[in-house]
């Protein structure tokens, strides 16, 4: 039987409603067999335009034509004309069902709350059961049918009850928490007296009245009363806790779903099915409610949650900023975001040469075909270089349809890098890291393309950090290496291996067959450790024949097992030669591990690296 796949297509997927719901659409759909993916989007609000520009476009990434069935959730967007791109795209493109949540489309199937009705029972209930009648309102988005719904119940409910509106009645928001300050001053400049309460078309809105009339000394709901809509977490924590309508997030996506398998299976399917609303009569409207101490313990472990992530996330962007190649960047975000509940996460970049042609043009644009370089998972980090159709999302092979898999775009304003895909996100323990964790990656893709653009400098700064005769990097180059890997020791207890190594008979060979053949030993030598360079560690030649080796390790099975790479190698070297003296090293290493002083490590590992050279002075005598 054909496994039948179902897109999402939301946005902000770090926000409450919109992880709760994909949540919910992700059990329904592994109940029934359908394999799921979903685009999501970040909201562009009030930053630059170019931003919101590529982010519409994530949608364009898999070949829309190879699914059973989408599910939009268009109020999430957050971008200006993105839900009109994206229902114009699938009505073009799409040759399956559609069906929209919240918002009624015409030519999809709609899961819709009861906005009219739902509304007008919180109005009346402000009227009704606490006798007001100053009542103004925070409308929505009007662009939006939920939003114009809601208007006209607060209209219509308040011409039923002989209640006058006047202009400063009703300010215009946006669903989005970013209007309290501007909204509390409306409503206080343009009315002779404070409504009584202020009905809020959405949660997001309420809870920044809240904070808007509390900052300006108003007491809530003793001189004000606001009630929203959702039933978000947040509005249950609020102080007083919020009075809202209920909206039944389970209920929407398993309608969602459900219309999906019903049309699959040739069942009759209406187009619009409505899910009822239910009122939360709580503190912020005067109702008289105990408070509810699970939800504010609740509150206290997110707080303590949100404070580590931002502590955590402190020291992942210096990580970041201090990463100067891909690799490098990859490894620092598997160190910092190991645990985190990231999944599998496949960094898909666009394809350069395709787009060379044309960068003009297709700047902005995923290119048709992409490169797979990095998976990062809890178990580490495999650098790759596969090339595939984007129309594939993933190149053959990588595919687990038994896992939701998730889009994010990566692009720094108008230039697209490509996308993240993650494999099996735990939303409730990445919530609070992964936007931040998106947006440092792309900060340091940015600095990273802008620095292999400008290959003069980046050639120049190559040479300061390389030794001239071996081509292995320098002191220089060790000391920047060993500092990021101590300061993240510091941050995360990751553990170093350091590895003194000295060329045995360095002198005699300078002395006996001239200084061409001493450096041609250190040449040779250079060459053997070149080839057991760890990828997120180093190699360096620091002076005359001595050299350092370091990487990040947690068992010594690995420095034992390097060295006896290396020893083979010099083994083998001395085996084809031709010179009249052998290649020897000693080596001798120390573990940098939490609590311990650096300087004293490098003197550990120098002291069993003389200790191994007098070994083998006595073993000659």
């Amino acid at each position: 039987m054909r496994v039948r796949n179902i897109l999402i297509s939301v946005g902000d997927l770090t926000s409450e409603f919109q992880s709760n719901i994909v949540s919910i659409i992700n059990a329904e759909a592994r109940k029934i067999g359908a394999a799921v993916m979903c685009c999501a989007n970040s909201a562009a609000r009030g930053v630059n335009a170019l931003f919101g520009a590529i982010e519409m476009h994530v949608i364009d990434i898999p070949d829309i034509k190879r699914f059973d069935g989408i599910i939009i959730l268009p109020d999430t967007y957050g971008i200006e004309g993105m839900a009109e791109y994206v229902v114009d795209y699938l009505h073009r493109e799409a040759n399956c069902p559609v069906v929209s949540i919240r918002v009624a489309i015409d030519g999809c199937y709609n899961v819709i709350g009861d906005d009219y009705n739902s509304q007008v029972k919180m109005i009346e209930h402000f009227i009704t059961e606490h006798h007001f009648t100053r009542i103004a309102y925070m409308a929505g988005r009007l662009d939006l049918e939920d939003g114009r719904q809601r208007l006209q119940a607060y209209l219509d409910t308040m011409k039923k009850y002989d209640m006058e509106v006047t202009e400063g009645m009703i300010y215009y928001g946006d669903y989005w928490r970013n209007r309290g300050d501007e909204a509390v001053d409306w409503f206080i400049s343009k009315n002779e007296q404070l409504p009584q309460a202020v009905v809020c078309a959405n949660d997001y809105m309420a809870l920044s009245l809240c904070d808007g009339f509390i900052h300006r000394g108003y007491r809530i709901p003793q001189d004000v009363c606001i009630s929203g809509y959702d039933d978000l977490d947040e509005a249950q924590f609020q102080i007083p806790p919020m009075t809202t309508m209920h909206l039944p997030q389970d209920e929407m996506g398993k309608a969602a779903v459900r219309i999906l398998k019903n049309l699959w299976s040739g069942k009759k399917q209406e187009t619009s099915v409505s899910v009822t609303l239910s009122p939360r009569f709580r503190n912020s409207c005067g109702c008289e409610r105990d408070l509810n101490i699970l939800n504010f313990q609740r509150l206290f472990r997110d707080k303590e949650n949100l404070q580590r992530a931002m502590h955590h996330s402190t020291y992942m962007n210096l990580e970041f900023e201090g990463s100067d190649t891909l690799s490098e960047l990859m490894f620092s975000t598997y160190t910092y975001l190991k645990g985190q509940g990231l999944g599998e996460m496949f960094f898909c970049f666009c394809d350069e040469e395709e787009r060379q042609n044309n960068v003009a043009e297709m700047a902005g644009r995923y290119t048709d075909h992409m490169i797979l370089k990095a998976i990062v998972s809890d178990d580490g980090v495999t650098m790759v270089e596969e090339k595939f159709e984007r129309s594939d999302v993933l190149p053959e092979g990588y595919h687990d349809y038994s896992k939701p898999l998730y889009l994010v775009s990566l692009h720094e304003k108008d230039y697209c890098f490509g996308y993240i895909a993650f494999r099996d996100l735990d939303f409730e323990k990445c919530k609070y890291y992964l936007k931040n964790m998106v947006f440092s990656l792309i900060s340091s893709f940015e600095r990273i393309r802008i620095f292999e653009e400008n290959k003069s400098v980046s050639e120049l700064r190559e040479q300061t950090y390389v030794d001239p005769l071996t081509a292995l990097p320098n002191r220089r180059a060790m000391e920047h290496t060993m500092k990021k890997l101590y300061e993240r020791l510091q941050r995360t207890g990751q553990c170093f291996c350091i590895l003194s190594i000295d060329l045995d008979g360095l002198k005699y060979i300078n002395d006996t067959f001239g200084h061409v053949e001493g450096d041609a030993a250190l040449i040779a030598f250079g060459e053997i450790l070149s080839h057991h360079s760890h990828p997120f560690g180093i190699n360096a030649r620091i002076g005359g024949d001595e050299f350092l080796a370091l990487f990040p390790s947690e068992e010594e099975s690995e420095a034992v097992e390097w060295e006896e790479a290396v020893q083979k190698e010099i083994a083998q070297y001395n085996e084809r030669s031709e010179k009249p003296y052998e290649l020897s090293a000693s080596i001798g290493f120390y573990y940098c591990r939490k609590g311990m002083n650096m300087l004293t490590c490098m003197r550990e590992a120098d002291k069993r690296m003389y200790q191994e050279k007098r070994k083998k002075k006595h073993s000659r005598t």
